[in-house]
């Protein structure tokens, strides 16, 4: 019995051991917080609609997107529902945009933010065949005023206190096969 009992004491200092050196490896090696495809597109919709003026003549809704990781070029897919009212006559119009975006880290805000919003194509419904040239501008002041720099998340005060505290803050944004993995680096980077 006293055998077994030092032989399970043994085992569980060479345990305890073994878990504090794999923990000093990974808070000295940094951590990974990832978002899912599911969570970025949920973090996308708590966001809109997005709505805006344009050249004061247009109300543009953008709103309803979907989300799709574009690891190999570091780079995210959305579709979005668009909606532009003419002010004056009220004809409205709707479509489908697609647009792909880059995302960084905004420190000062403690943010995720969209970034280099490209326009793929907005197809909006009943609009003739010689008028739809005139979209791809449409689709790039979307772009621009209502996409562009939109923060899609920002940290708790509580999450940074805690990363703080272990010596670590948001660092790199990065889409991977996974999802949208910040890196969590040392404080001193």
């Amino acid at each position: 019995m006293k055998k077994n009992l030092s032989t399970l004491l043994h085992l569980l200092c060479v345990l305890a051991a073994a878990a504090l050196v794999g923990a000093c490896a990974t808070l000295s090696g940094g951590r990974v917080i990832t978002f899912s495809q599911a969570d970025m597109a949920r973090l996308l919709e708590q966001h809109g609609p997005f709505e805006r003026r344009l050249l004061e003549v247009l109300d543009v809704r953008v709103q309803r997107p979907t989300v799709r990781l574009l690891n190999l070029t570091d780079r995210l897919n959305s579709t979005f529902d668009v909606t532009a009212t003419e002010r004056l006559s009220r004809n409205t119009l709707r479509g489908r945009m697609d647009v792909d975006y880059g995302l960084r880290y905004d420190a000062e805000e403690k943010a995720i933010r969209m970034t280099d919003v490209r326009v793929n194509s907005l197809q909006l419904n009943d609009v003739a065949a010689e008028k739809r040239a005139g979209t791809r501008n449409l689709a790039e002041l979307i772009a621009e005023h209502l996409l562009e720099d939109t923060v899609l998340y920002r940290f708790k005060p509580t999450d940074l206190r805690s990363a703080e505290g272990r010596g670590l803050k948001p660092s790199d944004v990065k889409v991977t096969s996974r999802g949208v993995e910040v890196t969590l680096a040392p404080l001193g980077r």
